[in-house]
């Protein structure tokens, strides 16, 4: 490898290492290198981070490696430090990818795939000494903290790319949104010092009504970062345990609080003994979910919110103060911005949760961008539902019954969760009768009337794109106007 070529691939690969693995600039970065490289890029757009490009560039990255250590003789310039370092870090990643998947299939449980995993990393680590000796200290002088970062890294981009399926472009926006939301845009400062706190930020999820908004925390919570340990070869939590969800629009408030924080013997009627809530249960390295976040009555926002602030919080009927130190993820399909205004949701409570905010798409907008998702919707579902065999001797079937039965334009209300149920009722019924009236039914039946006037016009359509989007923000966005001008319509 000639010396250009090198300097051309370390530089390159710096960037590519640290980069949104589901961003555009991924695939333009790959192919950009292929091209420079003088081989052909590959013209699939969306294959994947780890796809066709990526196995054609790695090797050469690996060539890379080889040559600089090889290289005993001469000296490395000191311009090249943070370059190699990056080679070497992305070359070891990918020598224990495989390891990895089968730690994340598995679970950790067990010592001893751990331990010679870490083993592996370690004798890595000494392989590479001459690439990484003026890298980032914090990370590789710690295999521990080495092997704790490869292990987050490998386990977010698994459950995000096998739970957010779909190539239209508001799901490749969710899956960036997401990835950012576990590692920020700065994953290097991430992985060096800001993992621990940033791991602790609430995230508030936002969306229609089943548009997957459960998938989204669930993946942000198992991609969470977990400490390794060395002496006992166990990591401090394992994803299957991490995950806390509960559903507080199922609740009565009375409900919801002895499930959040628990309850003492004697507290009320019925508490026969003591009951440990979700914020004590879900541990240091913990996620609970807080589903239909909007639902809840101010006494619970309260209380949260001492919550988020201190971290503390206090059993029903104990007076001691308990500490929650894990993630708070929360969601809901409701206009927060005009919960506040209506004085039903505090706005100390919603400037507490909104740091760092996720936005799902609706279903029509998927399909409106890319028709062809349907049926990759409708594969995710019965794969779910009956595993991969069952998916490839049903998906097609319950595609063309639904072509032959639901009109063309059909705008999905129900989302994604709507989707289902029509997979069921095919499988069970072999067929589907939308119950949800159409959003066009009522612009059809005024456009026949002609003596609408334009005002009532614009009123219509402004109640139906607030329907359709669920969020007064979002409507005004889409129909670009005034927040205050689209609620005046909607009211009037």
């Amino acid at each position: 490898m000639n010396k250009s070529q090198l300097e051309f691939i370390l530089s390159e690969v710096h960037a590519l290492t640290f980069v949104n693995p589901f961003s555009a600039e991924r695939n333009e970065r790959e192919n950009a290198i292929l091209a420079k490289l003088g081989d052909a890029p590959s013209a699939a757009p969306t294959e994947g981070p780890f796809g066709f490009r990526f196995k054609k560039l790695l090797p050469w990255f690996r060539e890379a490696e080889r040559s600089l250590l090889a290289d005993t003789k001469s000296t490395l310039p000191a311009k090249w430090r943070e370059q190699l370092a990056s080679l070497a870090f992305f070359t070891l990643y990918h020598e224990v990818a495989a390891d990895l998947d089968r730690l994340i299939q598995r679970g950790t449980a067990d010592p001893m795939p751990n331990r010679k995993l870490y083993r592996k990393i370690q004798d890595g680590v000494a392989a590479r000494h001459r690439l990484i000796e003026h890298g980032p200290e914090r990370i590789w002088n710690r295999p521990d903290h080495l092997f704790a970062c490869f292990y987050q890294l490998r386990r977010a981009y698994y459950y995000i790319h096998k739970e957010i399926v779909g190539e239209s472009r508001p799901i490749c926006q969710l899956r960036m949104q997401v990835w950012e939301s576990v590692f920020t845009k700065d994953m290097m400062s991430y992985q060096q010092w800001m993992y621990d706190t940033v791991g602790r930020f609430p995230t508030l999820i936002l969306g229609p009504s089943g548009s997957g908004k459960e998938i989204v925390a669930r993946a942000i919570g198992l991609s969470r970062f977990f400490p390794y340990n060395p002496k006992t070869a166990q990591f401090e939590a394992s994803p299957e345990d991490s995950f806390h969800p509960v559903n507080l629009s199922a609740l009565s408030e009375h409900l919801i609080e002895s499930e959040l924080f628990g309850h003492r013997k004697g507290a009320f009627t019925g508490a026969i003994s003591d009951r440990e809530g979700l914020f004590a249960t879900a541990g240091n390295y913990g996620s609970v979910f807080l589903d239909e976040i909007g639902e809840v009555g101010e006494a619970t926002q309260v209380k949260l919110l001492r919550l988020l602030q201190s971290g503390e919080y206090q059993a029903i009927g104990d007076n001691r103060p308990d500490h929650f130190t894990g993630k708070i993820i929360a969601a809901t399909h409701k206009d927060l911005i005009a919960e506040m205004e209506a004085g039903r949701f505090r706005e100390d409570f919603f400037y507490r949760l909104c740091g760092d905010q996720v936005r799902t798409a609706a279903l029509k907008d998927i399909l409106q961008d890319r028709p062809e998702e349907l049926s990759t919707s409708i594969n995710y579902i019965c794969k779910k539902l009956f595993g991969a065999e069952g998916a490839r001797e049903l998906a097609g079937r319950v595609l063309t019954t639904l072509e032959q039965q639901v009109p063309k334009h059909y705008s999905w209300p129900g989302n994604f969760r709507e989707l289902e149920q029509a997979v069921r009722n095919i499988i069970v019924r072999n067929e589907y009768k939308p119950v949800s009236p159409q959003p066009n039914n009522q612009i059809e039946q005024a456009y026949q009337n002609t003596s609408l006037t334009l005002q009532e016009w614009n009123q219509l359509y402004a109640k139906k794109a607030y329907e359709n989007t669920g969020s007064y923000r979002e409507a005004a966005r889409r129909l670009n106007v005034d927040q205050r001008t689209l609620k005046k319509l909607t009211t009037t």
